[in-house]
């Protein structure tokens, strides 16, 4: 049927009236604006949302974040918010994290899942200490949705922040599912050169200990290192250490000295005859715990990144197999950066 001109156009004109009236009532669902932030961190306030939007359920905000790690902040938290996390434009699964900061209370974080929501952080409390641990899941057709809804307030004002790091760590192409085991196998000769340059810390070193965090579910391995040869963050730091001694030839220490500082002509009288006070770099690396860490003999190179601000280990070859894998890589020429050791 075809209408005459000007009936055709009051008919566009109904129309475009009535859709407008819809979208106004879809922004209200879902708050005053959308929020898309810098792509990596999102900061807002629940004050945009009336207290009549967080009664009746419809004061939800949809946030964009695109980037592999970030962080969000909502200050005085009312209504709820839809964080849509992706990998940026290129549509791959992975495996996502995220970590409440200390000061985080206010509100409840859940997953969407197929069919419901899934509680990540339904409590406010932290008596136990898992407010600490991080909570991880899998991305679905390469994107994966929090809600984080806001503990009613009553209409009552109250200075709280809801606050977490989240970060995303994509699948290996060709797969749509997380392994576990991915995160303990060795790593290849190649694979040690590549992480060696492009590794948030490297270090090299000698294991002290393990002790395995059941209620964050890691393993905390403690260094003591000889050399730092990379750190973005501070991971390895100064501690001062007194030694008992049978002898006072501080030869004995000589496997340390690149990270031994003698410090004990300052030590004020404080140690007995056969003691020395001596700086060494310790530092606190972090394993999941399924890959049963252990306590081991000979020097370690230390090398990984920072999750959630978290140093996780993420390659320790022995000495011996590092120095191979340089040798070899200096033969056929994959050299990357300068190795040193």
């Amino acid at each position: 049927m075809k209408f005459p001109f000007r009936l055709k156009d009051i008919f566009v004109s109904c129309l475009v009236t009535v859709l407008m009236v819809n979208l106004r009532a879809n922004c209200r669902l879902i708050g005053s604006t959308i929020s898309l932030g810098d792509g990596c961190d999102w900061s807002g306030s629940g004050l945009s949302v009336s207290a009549a939007d967080e009664i009746s359920g419809r004061g939800v905000t949809p946030v964009y974040l695109r980037c592999s790690q970030g962080h969000l902040e909502w200050l005085y938290p009312r209504g709820a918010l839809r964080v849509l996390l992706r990998l940026g434009a290129s549509g791959r699964d992975f495996r996502g994290c995220i970590k409440a900061s200390g000061i985080f209370s206010g509100a409840h974080i859940f997953l969407e899942g197929p069919r419901s929501l899934l509680p990540l952080y339904p409590a406010l409390q932290d008596n136990d200490g898992s407010l600490q641990m991080a909570r991880c899941f899998q991305s679905r057709d390469g994107q994966a949705a929090l809600y984080v809804e806001a503990i009613s307030s009553r209409g009552v004002l109250q200075r709280q922040v809801v606050a977490f790091s989240y970060h995303l760590q994509p699948l290996p192409r060709g797969r749509s599912y997380y392994d576990p085991e991915e995160d303990c196998r060795p790593c290849s000769p190649e694979e040690m050169i590549r992480l060696y340059c492009t590794s948030d810390f490297v270090a090299r070193g000698i294991i002290i200990g393990v002790f395995n965090n059941e209620v964050l579910a890691r393993s905390e391995v403690s260094t003591r290192v000889t050399a730092v040869y990379r750190q973005l963050q501070p991971v390895f730091r100064l501690r001062n250490v007194t030694l008992q001694t049978e002898h006072s030839d501080l030869e004995t220490f000589s496997f340390v000295t690149n990270a031994l500082v003698d410090s004990s002509s300052s030590t004020g009288g404080n140690t007995t005859q056969n003691s020395y006070m001596h700086r060494y770099l310790y530092g606190t690396l972090y394993v999941p715990i399924h890959c049963g860490a252990k306590h081991g003999p000979g020097e370690f190179i230390f090398m990984g990144r920072f999750i959630l601000d978290d140093p996780v280990l993420t390659c320790a070859p022995r000495i011996e197999d590092w120095l191979q894998a340089r040798r070899m890589a200096a033969q056929d020429g994959s050299v990357q950066c300068l190795l040193e050791t």
